[in-house]
């Protein structure tokens, strides 16, 4: 992900998190209150960083511990700062992961 960019379109964002744009659209309309992206002049998506980190925090919910959509809301409401802290400790983890791995590659 650049590093300066404040927005991206929504086709951006489904590369990165490995989802279709349809999917993210339907995240959007049943999470409003987190994932609320920008209008560009033509009415495109422009996702911050934050929508974007949110969307990782509902993947995870569904995709990892197999919440139900009204089981996200509610796990959102209550814990979403120690959801997201986990999820950053995961992502580290899955650099270090890569790290290794590239580094026993190199090794063979």
């Amino acid at each position: 992900m650049a590093m300066g960019k404040k927005y991206y379109s929504i086709s951006e964002v489904a590369q990165m998190l490995g989802v279709k744009s349809s999917r993210i659209r339907y995240w959007e309309s049943k999470f409003p209150r987190y994932v609320n992206p920008r209008r560009s002049r033509r009415g495109d998506r422009m996702f911050s960083q934050k929508d974007i980190e949110n969307l990782k925090t509902i993947i995870y919910l569904v995709e990892d511990l197999g919440l139900k959509l009204d089981g996200v809301d509610k796990f959102l409401k209550h814990h979403k700062d120690d959801i997201e802290a986990k999820l950053r400790v995961i992502e580290k983890l899955k650099n270090v992961k890569h790290l290794l791995e590239d580094l026993r590659d190199s090794i063979d």
